[in-house]
């Protein structure tokens, strides 16, 4: 019996346009009714996945930041948080600035960088609906405040490269993509499995009833953890060959698709 449902937002629980569909809403509230909980467990910050929550009216923590925070998505306190050391984040900083590579800073709220640069900015901040802050002098000078997370955004060769520099001088850090041109850059003790396993703890379900969703590197501890990881049908090949259960593309409602059928059978349950 599946008594928590753990899913990814963009590229899994989001259509092609970043938005929730009728049939994913409808599906997400009849699993719940059934007596499931619902977790939300993004890459994304707290400000930018919280809409989301209210609008399914989850029953459980939301996980922001590839899992480097759970927290009550209502209040937006934090039951744990793992943050990146204030030096260690200044150097990565300057290794993205060096190598012209635009970087992004996410204290526990807010976004901010040096400057802003329309043609990256207006793809992710339009995606995710929310204005960075320019701090003007550059990130690796201005940090003060230890960040939960750092995200490189540019083209994917650079970004290979980068992540093979910091993976060199920083093995104090968990450097991943969670999209082809978004370079994730975390403490490497967050995982989304290991965040989504404190949470199911603390709910009382056991790992064989957990069922989560995900499409990209970032997501596979999770499915890895779950008793039930499925990667949807637009994940990343590598994903797909790494992970035995696949659901649906999220441009057909993939989630709402699986959830459909196992409610269908009787296997989501309280």
């Amino acid at each position: 019996m599946i008594r928590l449902i753990a899913t990814d937002m963009d590229a899994t629980l989001l259509d092609g346009n970043s938005e929730l569909t009728p049939r994913t809403v409808r599906a997400v509230r009849q699993a719940m009714e059934a007596g499931a909980r619902f977790v939300i467990a993004s890459g994304r910050m707290y400000e930018t996945a919280r809409p989301f929550a209210e609008r399914l009216e989850t029953n459980a923590p939301m996980i922001a930041f590839n899992g480097a925070m759970a927290c009550d998505w209502r209040t937006g306190a934090p039951l744990f948080t793992t943050d990146i050391p204030v030096e260690i984040a200044r150097g990565v900083c300057a290794m993205a600035e060096e190598r012209g590579v635009f970087i992004q800073y996410f204290p526990e709220r807010g976004l901010y960088y040096q400057k802003r640069v329309a043609a990256v900015c207006d793809e992710y901040e339009g995606r995710v609906r929310y204005h960075g802050t320019e701090t003007v002098l550059p990130l690796s000078q201005w940090i003060t405040r230890p960040p939960l997370k750092l995200l490189c955004l540019g083209e994917r060769d650079v970004l290979i490269a980068l992540r093979e520099a910091l993976n060199a001088a920083f093995p104090q850090l968990r450097v991943m993509f969670s999209q082809p041109t978004y370079l994730e850059i975390v403490d490497a003790g967050v995982d989304k499995g290991k965040a989504l396993r404190a949470v199911a703890e603390r709910l009382g379900v056991a790992r064989e009833e957990v069922a989560a969703f995900g499409d990209a590197g970032n997501d596979l501890g999770m499915l890895a953890y779950a008793g039930r990881g499925y990667a949807m049908e637009n994940a990343s090949e590598d994903v797909l060959a790494r992970v035995p259960l696949h659901a649906p593309a999220n441009t057909d409602d993939g989630v709402a698709q699986v959830l459909e059928d196992l409610l269908a059978r009787g296997e989501i349950g309280g």
